[in-house]
């Protein structure tokens, strides 16, 4: 009886992420994830009270870009239930899609790929994603998302 609660509670315990989608031209600013060993958008636990405020500032420190040039909009959320790679076990996330704007990019930003506090980022296209067997192995279900909600 005990590991069968013990498995429904793993369902039922929802884990909020916000995602940041951050576009320039038609491609979508991905960084690679240690953990998941995948391209992924940006995310955050997403905070109870003040998310966008938190969002923005984290965004803020990890791209070395003043918060001020940065805007952003909720756009939808989704619960889905997924693979973790990071936990070994399937995790119901409740993903929290934001628009975000950086004015102006910065030069570095304009090369497909770069580095800033030692994370490298892309840029690739919807289709690049669909076609990355990475991606599509661990983190279909968001690019979905994304393609959904975003035009």
């Amino acid at each position: 009886m005990g590991s069968k609660y013990r498995e429904e509670s793993k369902l039922e315990t929802i884990h909020n992420h916000s995602l940041i989608i951050i576009k320039h031209h038609e491609h979508y600013l991905l960084y690679d994830d240690e953990r998941w060993q995948c391209k992924l958008f940006l995310n955050y636990k997403t905070q109870k009270v003040h998310n966008e405020q938190f969002i923005l500032n984290a965004v803020s420190k990890d791209l070395n870009v003043d918060v001020s040039s940065l805007s952003c909009q909720y756009i939808a959320s989704r619960i889905q239930e997924k693979y973790s790679v990071s936990h070994n076990e399937n995790r119901v996330y409740n993903h929290k899609l934001y628009m975000m704007t950086i004015q102006p990019l910065l030069p570095v930003m304009e090369k497909d790929n770069f580095v800033i506090n030692n994370k490298h980022y892309y840029w690739m296209t919807l289709d690049e994603m669909m076609n990355d067997s990475d991606i599509q192995e661990k983190n279909s279900e968001v690019v979905e998302f994304v393609r959904d909600m975003v035009k």
